[in-house]
């Protein structure tokens, strides 16, 4: 398979820099060891982010996927919370893992839940989201939710969001006492997919401990108009057993930040407007 190893290049400089120059030369050796190594029949190269490089296979245990990036610290990372959540079956098994790579399960289908024609209900979701945060141990996490939150709020704050009603918001919730958890961290619905007999699946997590309602926001906000994020909110709460009021807090807090990456100008308006408390 021929790789477009500019391409590569160009998507992963921003993130590493010269070092991705340096990775992307070796990357063509890299995949050749693993197959080798793996038995694999390597497969398209799958759309990612600016962090990795991604592949279908197939190996000795049926279909799965192939992960590599030059942050071997962030692989290692993402399979040992993988580990930690996968009694819950709802994220991919690791098949094999080397340094700065790994085999992951395939999904199937493994439609984004982003791209499904009729989303999860509130009672499907909250089913997903306490069978995720019935395992792993919190003590486990790589960062707590008060750190995660502060990157999340630098990165908003470059892209010109006002942060100041969501830091207010923000010291209020974490003043009060609340279940810990594990939590996945970066529940977009791009990191949700359905996979079928399995339910919903998550990937890419990027662990932290904290509050469970959390890794609820996502879901709720990417309603497309105030009544359904309201109807989200209420249903997945009810559903989910956790605290309506606080949910309600954290997508406050975080509606601003989601309302710099929406494209949408009509969602982004409605996300700054949740963000403001206006309904």
């Amino acid at each position: 398979m021929a790789l477009d190893l500019e391409a590569i290049t160009n998507r992963l400089e921003p993130r590493f820099g010269k070092a991705a120059h340096r990775w992307v030369g070796t990357l063509t050796q890299r995949l050749d060891a693993l197959v080798e190594q793996w038995g694999l029949d390597l497969g398209d190269q799958l759309k990612s982010g600016n962090s990795s490089v991604v592949f279908r296979c197939r190996g000795p245990q049926g279909d799965a996927v192939l992960k590599l990036s030059p942050d071997s610290y962030a692989v290692r990372e993402e399979v040992d919370m993988l580990r930690q959540f996968a009694a819950s079956g709802r994220v991919p098994a690791v098949l094999a893992m080397a340094k700065g790579a790994v085999l992951l399960e395939s999904i199937h289908p493994g439609t984004l839940v982003e791209k499904m024609p009729q989303p999860p209900s509130p009672a499907e979701y909250a089913a997903f989201l306490n069978d995720l945060h019935g395992v792993g141990d919190p003590a486990a996490a790589p960062r707590r939710l008060e750190d995660w939150i502060d990157v999340l709020f630098n990165s908003a704050v470059r892209r010109g969001a006002d942060l100041a009603g969501s830091k207010r918001l923000r010291d209020d919730l974490f003043a009060a006492p609340t279940d810990t958890v594990l939590l996945h961290g970066d529940l977009h619905l791009g990191n949700v997919l359905s996979g079928g007999v399995k339910g919903l699946v998550a990937i890419d997590p990027m662990a932290c401990a904290g509050d469970p309602c959390f890794d609820a926001v996502d879901y709720v906000l990417e309603g497309l108009d105030r009544a359904e994020m309201l109807r989200r909110r209420d249903e997945l709460a009810a559903a989910a057993g956790i605290d309506v009021e606080r949910l309600d807090m954290w997508c406050r807090v975080t509606a601003p930040i989601g309302a710099t990456y929406v494209s949408n100008p009509g969602h982004s308006a409605e996300l700054a407007a949740f963000g403001r408390g206006e309904y």
